[in-house]
């Protein structure tokens, strides 16, 4: 699924099939999903994959993957820093930013936005490209309900 095939005008609570990358690991999420796509059952998925995942060697991991949008930050940079030698890691610490950048943090959109945008030209990938102008578009939001648990 990419951003122009994600449907807006689907009635919330209503039984529909998963869009194909819903179906797909949380995990990736962060490199497919718009941010409409990530609706408060998306974002508990998503919360549940992060706290099911063995304690990471990153910076306060800990806090990060229960959506401390400050954690989830720091243990991005180092994942990104560190890419050649752990890139197990880049997964669990996006996802970790998806998941503030959903629930609203600016600070994790820009990141998002940034490593989606570097990915775009390193790879010249349009649909990574078109992810990262979503996020920067989304722009602030109003404070998205709390995912259980935050």
């Amino acid at each position: 699924m990419t951003f122009s095939d994600f449907d807006p005008t689907r009635t919330p609570g209503v039984a529909t099939p998963l869009p194909d990358s819903l179906a797909e690991a949380p995990l990736t999420w962060w490199r497919s999903l718009p941010p409409a796509a990530l609706d408060l059952p998306a974002q508990r998925r998503l919360r549940a994959a992060l706290l099911a995942l063995p304690p990471l060697p990153l910076p306060g991991w800990e806090s990060a993957s229960q959506g401390d949008p400050a954690a989830a930050v720091r243990a991005a940079v180092t994942a990104l820093a560190h890419t050649l030698v752990r890139p197990e890691h880049i997964e669990a610490a996006m996802s970790a930013v998806l998941l503030c950048a959903a629930l609203g943090d600016p600070a994790c959109a820009d990141l998002l936005v940034h490593v989606l945008g570097r990915r775009a030209r390193r790879r010249a990938d349009l649909d990574a490209l078109r992810l990262a102008h979503g996020w920067r578009r989304s722009g602030p939001r109003p404070p998205a309900p709390l995912a259980p648990g935050r």
